[in-house]
């Protein structure tokens, strides 16, 4: 019995060794073949797929580029055309502004000829009215001295007129004594 316990293993190792190796190896390798064919084709494809693809995004690339340079030129062009519509308006408000400041200077200045005018009738007026008041006063002034003058002379008058025979009354005729 010791020898079926060495001779059936061998006897089973060898028909396996065979079988290994005239049919299961040319399996194997055929079947090693085709996975390394269809690894090979997988990998052809995923190369072609993964060049496919890489070219859709380089193109995407190159478009969402020339997208993104075409969205900044249009904002430079906006930017462009607000800021000289910026710089028309400030012109035209610095233009109006400047009109204005003219006008009002002109104004100014004939307010001042106006102010000048009036303050020259002012002291012409102050000036009348003074010397109306002057005049005024002298004739005040003369018409006292004139009454002073009228008292002085009926007074000298009078004197004449009660120094004057006429003014005195005869003397009384002599009263008969009988």
């Amino acid at each position: 019995m010791n020898k079926f316990y060495v001779i059936f293993p061998l006897v089973l190792l060898i028909g396996f060794g065979v079988y290994y190796t005239q049919v299961a190896k040319p399996e194997m390798a055929a079947a090693d073949a085709a996975a390394a064919k269809r690894l090979a084709d997988q990998a052809a494809a995923d190369e072609t797929r993964r060049a496919e693809i890489e070219k859709k995004a380089q193109a995407d690339a190159r478009k969402q580029q020339a997208e993104r340079e075409e969205k900044d030129r249009i904002k430079k062009e906006k930017a462009l055309r607000e800021k000289e519509e910026q710089d028309r308006k400030l012109q035209q408000e610095i233009a109006k502004y400047e009109a204005d400041s003219v006008a009002l200077t002109q104004q100014i200045a004939d307010v001042q000829n106006e102010i000048a005018a009036f303050r020259t009738k002012r002291e012409d007026l102050n000036r009348e009215m003074f010397d109306a008041a002057a005049r005024v006063e002298l004739a005040k002034i003369d018409r006292r001295n004139a009454e002073l003058e009228l008292q002085r002379l009926y007074e000298m008058v009078a004197q004449k007129v009660s120094d004057s025979a006429i003014a005195k009354p005869p003397p009384p005729p002599p009263s008969p004594k009988n």
